[in-house]
Order: C-alpha cells, then sequence, then structure tokens
C-alpha cells in the first residue's frame, strides 16, 4: 500500500504538494501486492487471536466480543480495507472478460482505485 513518511526537512510545503505525492504514490502501487500485504497483515491478527477475520468482523460489527477484541479497531480496518480491494479487483477482472476487446481510458490500477471508492460509498 503507498506510504508517505516524512522527517522535519522533508515535510511539503504546501497541501498540493502533499496532494501530488500521495497521487504519484498511489500511481507506483499495486492492488495485487495491497492485497496480498492486507491478506498477510490479516493472517497474523488471525494467528494472535485464533479467530477468523471474517468471524471476527461479524462478531465485532454485533458488538458481541471480550473487551480486548471489541476494540480491536486495526483489525476492523484491515478487514474492510481487504474486502473492498479484493471486490474492485473481482470487478475489474470481471469487467476485463465480460468487455475484453474494450481499451480502457485509465490505467488497470486507476480503474481498481476507482472502483475501491464506488464500494466505500
Amino acid at each position: 500500500m503507498p506510504t508517505l513518511s516524512y522527517t522535519q526537512e522533508t515535510m511539503p510545503k504546501s497541501s498540493e504538494e502533499f496532494q501530488r505525492q500521495l497521487a504519484e504514490a498511489m500511481a507506483a502501487s499495486n492492488p495485487i501486492d495491497d492485497l496480498l500485504e492486507l491478506a498477510a497483515d490479516l493472517r497474523c491478527f488471525e494467528q494472535k487471536y485464533e479467530m477468523a477475520s471474517d468471524e471476527f468482523y461479524r462478531k465485532y460489527k454485533a458488538g458481541v466480543l471480550n473487551e480486548e477484541l471489541q476494540h480491536c479497531m486495526e483489525w476492523a480496518s484491515f478487514y474492510r480495507m481487504y474486502s473492498k480491494t479484493r471486490r474492485a479487483i473481482e470487478n475489474a477482472l470481471v469487467r476485463a472478460a465480460v468487455y475484453p476487446e474494450i481499451e480502457p481510458a485509465v490505467s488497470s490500477h486507476e480503474m481498481v482505485i476507482a472502483e475501491q471508492e464506488m464500494v466505500a460509498a
């Protein structure tokens, strides 16, 4: 996933510069790599708490977990990102399979990002 880190010396001078850097980082990222990274993060939580992520998330949404897990917002966030990214990739693949002759006006990565935003809305 795209990551930006700054020191006092490298901090963007304006919001426009930050937005440009963020857009460049997003364009350079690969949604498949993002999905694999998220899956690895989820596996760590699953091993630590001995629970599948989908089961955790169902119980998290219902508010029926023990105190420690009910406040595990990071796991829930990773699960939501994983689900959205997976759906976006699946939708992009289906679209490419159904309409292979149509040349996309944007890159496949931009299509996945747009799909993620649609799913999030």
